[in-house]
């Protein structure tokens, strides 16, 4: 997993540039982060990072749970400060992205369309 983690991280930098904050991978019996941009590096000591690499995996895990509605892959997920995503590869785990929140900005947009119907 993290040669294909290394290879979506060099894509990454060129789409996204210093937009993107960090870049990891987990299996069932491993995980890693390949990249990690040095603001973010300061914000989140090692066992931060564990943190996040625990909850990928948890989230990963659920969404195999969904038979019914296929295999899982990718999945977006908007948090206060940035976007996850995830990018299942069948049989093998998940690579997983932090990228900062303005990349995502037709999803923003949706999301906040949304919340606001629900308020």
């Amino acid at each position: 997993m993290e040669p294909r983690a290394t290879r979506l991280t060099t894509y990454l930098r060129s789409r996204v540039g210093d937009s993107l904050r960090g870049v990891g991978y987990h299996t069932p019996e491993t995980s890693g982060v390949v990249y990690i941009r040095d603001d973010v590096a300061e914000q989140y000591p090692p066992d931060r990072v564990d943190r996040l690499v625990d909850v990928s995996r948890s989230v990963g895990d659920a969404l195999g749970t969904l038979d019914e509605m296929g295999r899982p892959e990718a999945s977006l997920h908007r948090l206060e400060d940035a976007l996850l995503g995830q990018f299942h590869v069948p049989g093998e785990g998940v690579v997983f992205i932090a990228v900062d929140a303005d990349v995502g900005r037709n999803f923003n947009q949706f999301v906040d369309d949304c919340l606001a119907q629900l308020s």
